[in-house]
Parts: structure tokens; sequence; C-alpha cells
């Protein structure tokens, strides 16, 4: 499951053109992962109420492109893993999406699917970190274009900020 993350209209901007201008976004991407998707990750892992989180994740995505990439990916992703076992916090996001009581966005699923899977919070939270970097990686080095070399030498940098990026989504309060 990938999404660019608006990586098309960086490199459009010229914002991102070379391996140090990717450097610095992908710095900046996690610095505020804490407050946006890795934080809803982190909160419905915490087995915060999903409702509540799908209604403030939903308003922070106000560009359609992402919110509707984020519940394309997460209706994916949900269809996906019901079909492999049975995940009932994941089941209850599904039918709460079906139901129009929420919108669904791909970070509460993940984070419900590290809480039913009983997988150490932090390790999924990093997982789930480390997929978005690639992803965004691959899709500038395709982009730019820029060497493989460069993306997973950016990559190695950003991968080292994932830890205090999951610490900080951890510690962050909902308010």
């Amino acid at each position: 499951f990938t999404m660019s993350n608006g990586m098309e209209t960086y490199v459009q901007k010229s914002l991102v053109y070379d391996k140090k201008t990717l450097t610095n976004f992908l710095d900046e991407f996690i610095y505020t992962l804490p407050y946006n998707d890795l934080g809803f990750a982190a909160k419905a892992a915490q087995g915060e109420d999903f409702r509540l989180l799908d209604e403030i994740c939903t308003a922070a995505k106000s560009p359609y492109e992402l919110r509707n990439g984020s519940q394309k990916l997460c209706a994916r992703f949900l269809k996906a893993e019901n079909a492999l076992g049975e995940y009932h916090f994941m089941n209850d996001y599904f039918r709460s999406i079906t139901e129009n009581e929420c919108q669904g966005n791909y970070s509460i699923a993940v984070g419900l699917f590290i809480l039913d899977t009983g997988v150490e919070i932090s390790h999924g939270l990093e997982m789930y970190c480390y997929s978005m970097l690639s992803s965004m990686v691959n899709h500038a080095v395709k982009l730019v274009p820029l060497r493989q070399l460069d993306g997973q030498q950016c990559l190695a940098q950003a991968i080292e900020k994932i830890p205090l990026a999951v610490q900080k989504s951890l510690e962050t309060e909902i308010e």
C-alpha cells in the first residue's frame, strides 16, 4: 500500500529536485508525523476511540487528494486484512465506515491493526513510518529523477529519526 503524500506536487513546484532537497523534505515530514498520520496510528494502537480519531483525522486532511488517498488505502487495507484473519477492532472500524459513522483513514486502520495483532506498539509504528518514508522516496526517485543510491541514502538518513518520531507520537495528546 503506497501513497506519495503529495510528492508529485513538491517535485512540480521544484521544492524537491535533488538529493539535498529530498533529504530536507523527509526531515520536515518526519518532524510533523507525530502530529498527523503517525500520531493517529499511535492513538488508535493505544486504544483511543477510533470514531473520534476518524473525525479529527478527516478534518485535518483538508486537501481532497490526501483525504481521498487515505480513504482508498484504508478500504484496501481493511479488505485485505479481513481476508487474512479476524480482527476485532478493524472489523468494528470497517462496520463504522460502511454505516457512514466514519470516513475511513489509513493511519487509523494501521493503528487498529497494531492493536489487534498485539505487536509492540513502537515496533508497529516504526514499520508504518518506514513504509511511508520508503514510499515517498520511491516516488521521488522516479519523479525527480534521482539515482536509486541517492534515494536509499536519503532514506537511510531519515530512518535514524523514526524512533524519536514514534516516541513523540505516543506522547502526543489528542487535544
